[in-house]
């Protein structure tokens, strides 16, 4: 499974709510036949990843302004959650284009992505049922 150039933007960009305990809890193999999903929509990627629409696109709002570490602590202790967003390398399906949102770093398409699995300890754990979370992906070409 390659990442295709989108995510690969979603990598730069580095678009974890998905806590280490989520993905522990999960099988330890990938096998996308046990999926409820078009395996061939699947997509691998590392970046932050948020519980909500709200917190990412707070995150790109405030990434605009700071750091990504600076930016990703302001939101998770705004939520009261420090694992509202957070850097994962997971296994995805997109589900649905959000919106964009602009800052003085760039355009940002905000989505709603399905995860199936993440990493933990150097190995793939299924997550099941699969969890809805929110990214940032940098947008090419809109930039002046």
């Amino acid at each position: 499974m390659r990442p295709n150039k989108a995510l690969m933007a979603f990598c730069v960009f580095a678009g974890a709510g998905l806590s280490t305990t989520a993905i522990a809890a999960g099988r330890t193999t990938l096998d996308p036949n046990q999926l409820h999903l078009d395996p061939s929509q699947l997509q691998i990627g590392t970046g932050v990843i948020c519980d909500t629409q709200d917190e990412v696109t707070d995150f790109v709002k405030l990434m605009g302004e700071n750091d990504a570490r600076r930016a990703m602590q302001d939101v998770n202790r705004a939520a009261a959650n420090p694992a509202a967003c957070g850097m994962a390398t997971v296994a995805f399906a997109p589900a649905q284009d959000i919106g964009e949102v602009h800052t003085t770093k760039g355009a940002f398409k905000i989505m709603k992505i399905e995860v199936v699995a993440g990493t933990a300890n150097g190995g793939w754990r299924m997550i099941a049922p699969t969890r809805t979370q929110y990214t940032a992906v940098a947008v090419k070409g809109l930039d002046i």
